[in-house]
């Protein structure tokens, strides 16, 4: 038996005519209605009553039918089985990234996945130190996460200006005296610094490795500051939830703000050093002189590539 009848009997079941079958197969109508005379001579029933309009299908048709649509359902099956044993699978681009890195990279998988339907990817969460130790051991291909860099052996390009701010809580003494009205994530209050030096203060810090800890210390170190019995906090949700107790002000990045600002009963406050702006860089990174998997490459490019279109939309706006 010719395999193919099955499709034509479902279709003609399908259209309730065998004129329009006939043009939905790309085959002529009088060889569709040979094909199905033959199968139903083979059978020794009929198939279809074509004595109305629109045909109807005689009992014993339906049962072929049903034998027809399960050996469809099975002959996919199979061929899917053949593809998936004939398909290599792709050595995945592996990326580590920090949690803000992460974020960022969020972001453009799905136009690097149109783009590149081909490439695999895979992204390792971990700090941003483990992120260059990673990539000097080659044990991944690419970093994204936040400067400062510390390791000679890599190369990198900026990405995205990552903006800070000190999310404070109102009961603060870091904010006495000050006035708040409009106070916002784009309008942060501006505090004279030698307030951040207050010995009351208790500031809620990033653990060592992580991208906030060293935009932690520039801070520090520019404001000649020395936080006393900080609280130290790696997950940075957590950290963030701490400063919302009241325990203590944090430096964050506005993304991590915005995540957060909505269903507060008592939203904390944003304060940056007077006339200073506080930002870091979110980076990718590749280690020097290693050469790196077309596929590899190709991802540097887009994510370089999304940084200069970004760049280009801002120059070009009014």
């Amino acid at each position: 038996m010719d395999t193919n009848v099955f499709r034509y009997v479902l279709e003609v079941d399908k259209c309730k005519n065998i004129t329009l079958a006939a043009k939905h197969l790309f085959i002529s109508q009088p060889a569709l209605t040979k094909q199905l005379s033959k199968l139903e001579k083979e059978l020794g029933f009929q198939l279809f009553d074509r004595a109305h309009t629109p045909i109807t299908t005689t009992p014993q048709g339906e049962l072929f039918l049903d034998f027809a649509r399960r050996y469809q359902e099975l002959e996919q099956d199979f061929q899917n089985d053949i593809a998936l044993s004939r398909h290599t699978p792709a050595v995945p681009v592996r990326i580590a990234t920090t949690h803000r890195g992460g974020g960022y990279a969020g972001i453009y998988t799905a136009a690097f996945m149109a783009a590149y339907p081909n490439i695999c990817l895979e992204y390792l969460d971990t700090s941003a130190r483990k992120c260059e130790e990673l990539l000097e051991e080659e044990q991944v291909d690419l970093a994204i996460y936040t400067d400062p860099i510390l390791s000679s052996k890599l190369e990198y390009m900026p990405l995205e200006e990552d903006p800070l701010v000190f999310v404070i809580p109102q009961s603060s003494p870091l904010l006495a005296g000050l006035d708040l009205s409009g106070n916002s994530l784009e309008h942060p209050v501006e505090i004279e610094s030698r307030r951040f030096r207050d010995p009351s203060l208790r500031y809620i810090l990033a653990t060592p490795g992580q991208g906030l800890y060293y935009a932690e210390n520039a801070f520090f170190k520019k404001y000649r500051v020395t936080p006393l019995d900080p609280l130290r906090v790696e997950y940075v949700d957590t950290r963030y939830s701490v400063v919302q107790s009241g325990c203590g002000i944090a430096l964050f990045p506005h993304t991590t703000v915005i995540q957060h600002s909505h269903g507060n009963s008592q939203p904390p406050l944003y304060g940056i050093p007077k006339g200073d702006a506080l930002y870091r860089y979110i980076i990718i990174a590749r280690k020097k002189g290693r050469t790196l998997s077309p596929d590899a490459e190709a991802v540097w490019r887009f994510m370089v590539n999304q940084r200069l279109e970004a760049n280009h939309h801002l120059e070009s706006t009014p």
